[in-house]
């Protein structure tokens, strides 16, 4: 089947259009796919910047832990050493009860060493007291 020369052209005239709708479509995805690229970059740039300020929060708040814990560390340490002191204490009056000493008797017993201090100055306390 023999083809004219004018409808030859016509086949040439829509290859051409149909190349240059290609080579526009395939510039226009380059376009897209760098520009999708640089978002991604951007988006990765971003992300790892919030990541870097998540962590340095975190490393933040466990400082901050480990001051509280260290803290609580040496509270706890000098609350024990107060409860030997009062475990020694609470000993001797468990031990005073035992013997059978209660609030009374303890009052007697310190009333006589005043009274034997006293008793063993007299001399002294009654000259201060007379002025000599």
């Amino acid at each position: 089947m023999p083809t004219s020369p004018k409808s030859l052209e016509m086949m040439i005239g829509g290859l051409m259009e149909a190349a240059q709708n290609m080579q526009r479509d395939i510039t226009e995805i380059r376009r897209d796919i760098k520009d999708s690229d640089a978002r991604a970059a951007l988006s990765y740039e971003q992300s790892e910047q919030r990541a870097a300020a998540s962590r340095a929060k975190m490393y933040q708040k466990t400082d901050e832990l480990a001051g509280r814990f260290a803290k609580t560390e040496a509270v706890v340490k000098t609350l024990s050493e107060d409860m030997t002191t009062v475990k020694e204490v609470t000993a001797e009056v468990t031990r005073w009860k035992l013997m059978g000493m209660g609030a009374l008797g303890v009052t007697g017993v310190a009333a006589a060493a005043v009274a034997s201090l006293i008793t063993a100055y007299w001399a002294d306390i009654w000259r201060v007291l007379r002025g000599g």
